[in-house]
């Protein structure tokens, strides 16, 4: 059910707008390098470059922030159902770290967000494998510039219009394999994680433009856009329960009559 809904949103997406919307998207930098260099803070308030959280094994990365109104939680709780499925854990084969993309966030905000992931991932010890980073503008800029994560802030709301899914980067740091959108396949994960490890690069995968941002601002359209596609996947939906039940109630008409003919 939750593909058949992604592919609505899709769908409603190209209907509703002619043109991605800018810069806020995903642009795939496959074999690029992340500016290990550039220094982050954990969410215990640890200053340190980020190559301290590469600990020689593949990462799963993803941006958002503490404050994120709509797409953020879906996207961490469609990775942590799908990572919940693999056979390889967090913090013993792989380690996911989340970079905050609001330069105000605190280290309290993000221990917030990680302690709430880990209970919900459920796995016993997984907890050295999560890694809640902020960072200054200029530190959240840069990884977010190698990564292909394009972001907007709209100064009035102080909220950020940003795309949804997340990378899997090679343990030396080099982006491995995209997903994108906010439903992801455990089998696929699996294989990125496992291809990464050698420090292999996978290939390009379609876009799928799901952007979070609620309010009038940054051409008012982002908002529209989302609700419009949440409207059509639900008429979507009706129309193919409406259309089963109503070929069910047909056949059994049909078998009646047949029986009474009989």
């Amino acid at each position: 059910m939750m593909r058949l809904l992604t592919a609505f949103l899709l769908l409603a997406a190209v209907a509703s707008a002619a043109a991605p919307p800018g810069d806020v998207r995903f642009t795939q930098h496959l074999g690029s390098s992340l500016p290990l260099d550039v220094v982050m803070v954990d969410s215990l308030g640890r200053r340190a470059p980020l190559r301290e959280w590469f600990r020689g094994q593949p990462v799963l990365l993803w941006f958002g922030y503490a404050h994120c109104p709509q797409l953020c939680g879906v996207i961490a709780d469609g990775m942590v159902t799908s990572l919940r499925r693999l056979r390889p854990s967090v913090g013993r084969d792989f380690d996911v770290i989340r970079v905050s993309i609001d330069p105000e966030e605190t280290s309290t905000e993000a221990e917030a967000d990680r302690a709430s992931v880990i209970g919900q991932y459920g796995r016993t010890g997984a907890g050295t494998g999560w890694h809640y980073l902020t960072g200054d503008i200029r530190s959240i800029g840069a990884v977010t510039s190698a990564a292909g994560f394009g972001y907007r802030e709209d100064s009035r709301s102080r909220q950020f219009a940003h795309p949804s899914g997340f990378l899997v980067v090679t343990p030396s740091g080099r982006v491995s394999a995209y997903f994108l959108g906010v439903d992801f396949s455990a089998d696929e994960i699996a294989k990125a994680l496992e291809g990464a490890r050698t420090e292999g690069i996978g290939a390009r995968v379609y876009d799928l433009v799901l952007v979070c941002f609620r309010g009038d601002a940054i051409g008012g359209r982002y908002g529209v856009l989302i609700w419009r596609a949440l409207w059509v996947a639900v008429l979507l939906t009706v129309v193919l329960l409406a259309g089963g039940i109503g070929r069910m109630l047909w056949r059994e008409f049909r078998g009646r009559k047949g029986e009474l003919a009989a």
